[in-house]
């Protein structure tokens, strides 16, 4: 006996959300699973192959890796090997996690959904990915991301937050709202203080 049926979400098939959210979403891994003998290109060229649509040429798929390619500023090492850390050399960490973001970026996607970018990373290299993320946003696209125990610098770079305690929200708005925000609850932020440190303690 076989079961038929669809599934609607919000009224709508859930089949055509997915693959609306296929070509609208990224999602960007902490740790991104590279293979450590392709180069910067041919990983992209690959990556191209399976995110994009079928019905593009091969040279529209190149053309695009060319693009994303100087976009994340890694046309300088796109004749790289990656490189597998600790064990074979490669490109930079800095330029890993940035061709993290071009694989994702390839199929032009609106939302970026970015998880934990800045851990493990030491301050520059972090200050590096917000940048890249900061670039990809004021390009139009919108970032929804986790980081923890950000540093000043990077928590001015948000515009949106939503700080959470033992997995309950107790702020969301804008940035910049917050400090008045807690200021009206008598917790003030100190003017020496990191607000994303004193807020959640």
């Amino acid at each position: 006996m076989a079961v038929e049926g669809k599934v609607h979400m919000n009224g709508v098939d859930a089949l055509e959300i997915d693959k609306l959210l296929m070509t609208k979403c990224g999602y960007v891994e902490q740790y991104e699973l590279f293979i450590g003998t392709l180069t910067v290109k041919e990983h992209l060229i690959f990556q191209a192959m399976l995110r994009m649509k079928s019905s593009l040429s091969d040279s529209d798929r190149r053309a695009r890796v060319e693009e994303v390619l100087w976009a994340m500023d890694l046309e300088k090492c796109q004749n790289t090997i990656i490189g597998v850390p600790g064990k074979l050399k490669g490109i930079s960490g800095g330029e890993m996690k940035r061709l993290t973001f071009a694989s994702v970026i390839l199929n032009d996607p609106k939302l970026l959904i970015v998880d934990e970018p800045t851990s493990g990373l030491d301050s520059h290299l972090a200050k590096s990915v917000v940048n890249i993320m900061k670039k990809l946003t004021d390009e139009g696209k919108t970032m929804i991301t986790v980081i923890h125990q950000p540093t000043s610098e990077i928590y001015s770079a948000l515009d949106m937050i939503s700080l959470l305690v033992n997995g309950k929200q107790i702020y969301f708005g804008e940035r910049a709202g917050a400090l008045d925000f807690f200021a009206s609850v008598e917790h003030p932020c100190p003017s020496d203080c990191n607000p994303a440190e004193y807020y959640l303690t």
